[in-house]
């Protein structure tokens, strides 16, 4: 009877640990070709005829100007070029960019004295080359650092950040415009002030999500309806740990994926937003070889989405390493 007991138990025993499948999460993390350029942070990425730029940034002593392309060969493996014309514009950190009639715009941002940017430059992907002469910002967002841009349709859409509005001390800000046929027009804005934001597009709506002073908070953005608040990031709904802020985000199949960035430390935990449910489910997080980051960069190509750079604040460390990420792959020990 003893053994027959002991035998049922150690069955139920394996039969519970089988069904903690609950705590094993999907994803896999694959290690991809380094970025080419200085390890760096801060730096602002945009992509653009099926090719991603990465440039800006600090690099621990000095802000830079380099852009490098990546790309996917035909077996689709990825690969670095520099971009031979360097930013016309101040070398800088914390800018962004978004495209706007087949172009990109890369501006905003702080320089190596601490001075907030207020310029934009247009970059031609077809020559690559930069027009020399900034935008005019007649109308467009003030000298600013760790904004959030995005691009719907032809039209570019930038917002928040720390610096100046007119008549007032440096401050978060929450200010928010449009830029379309050359011409900038402020829109309303629904959110708090904030910085560091992450952003990103999934059918047509940009999700802007956390950041400091705003970290609970996700705002829709239709440009037929304006603004819509979704679900909060608290412990109500389990997703807490989505806070965060200096993180990046790319898009996959139609899903938004949040990665690296800070809350009340280096955040590793990795998370999955379904926009049709307004539901966000946790991923396998970074893995044991990924050293966690802040003021990285993200992108999407082909459906695969990679972050990279980034810095531990006060560490001195900068990165130059790449990551992919698969949803749908099991966890695995060999990814290099």
């Amino acid at each position: 009877m003893k053994q027959r007991l002991l035998i049922v138990f150690f069955a139920l025993s394996l039969f519970f640990t089988s069904c903690g499948s609950s705590n094993d999460l999907d994803g896999n993390w694959i290690k991809s070709s380094s970025f080419e350029g200085n390890a760096r942070s801060g730096a602002v990425s945009f992509v653009i005829n099926n090719a991603a730029y990465v440039g800006t940034g600090y690099d621990g002593q000095d802000c830079l100007k380099t852009f490098y392309k990546c790309e996917l060969d035909e077996f689709g493996d990825v690969k670095w070029t520099r971009v031979a014309n360097e930013f016309p514009g101040e070398e800088r950190r914390e800018a962004v960019a978004f495209i706007s009639n087949g172009k990109a715009y890369v501006g905003l941002g702080v320089n190596d004295d601490d001075d907030r940017l207020g310029d934009f430059y247009e970059f031609d992907p077809t020559t690559e080359t930069w027009n020399t002469t900034a935008i005019d910002m007649n109308g467009g967002p003030s000298a600013r650092q760790g904004a959030v841009a995005f691009s719907i349709g032809e039209i570019g859409y930038v917002g928040t950040g720390y610096g100046w509005q007119e008549g007032d001390d440096r401050n978060y800000l929450k200010d928010f415009y449009k830029y379309e046929n050359n011409t900038w027009t402020k829109i309303a804005f629904n959110g708090e002030k904030t910085r560091n934001s992450t952003a990103f597009v999934i059918n047509d709506k940009a999700y802007v999500v956390s950041g400091e002073n705003s970290l609970k908070y996700v705002w829709e953005f239709d440009p037929a309806n304006g603004w819509d608040r979704k679900e909060y990031l608290d412990d109500d709904n389990d997703w807490e740990n989505v806070q965060r802020y200096q993180a990046v985000s790319f898009v996959m199949n139609g899903k938004g994926y949040i990665v690296t960035g800070r809350y009340s430390g280096l955040s590793r935990e990795v998370w999955e937003y379904d926009p049709t449910r307004d539901e966000w489910y946790e991923k396998t997080s970074l893995e044991d070889e990924i050293t966690s980051r802040e003021d990285a960069v993200a992108f999407t190509l082909n459906d695969r989405g990679f972050f990279t750079t980034g810095t531990v604040v006060g560490s001195g460390t900068y990165f130059d390493d790449m990551w992919e990420f698969n949803p749908t792959m099991d966890e695995t020990d060999d990814d290099n």
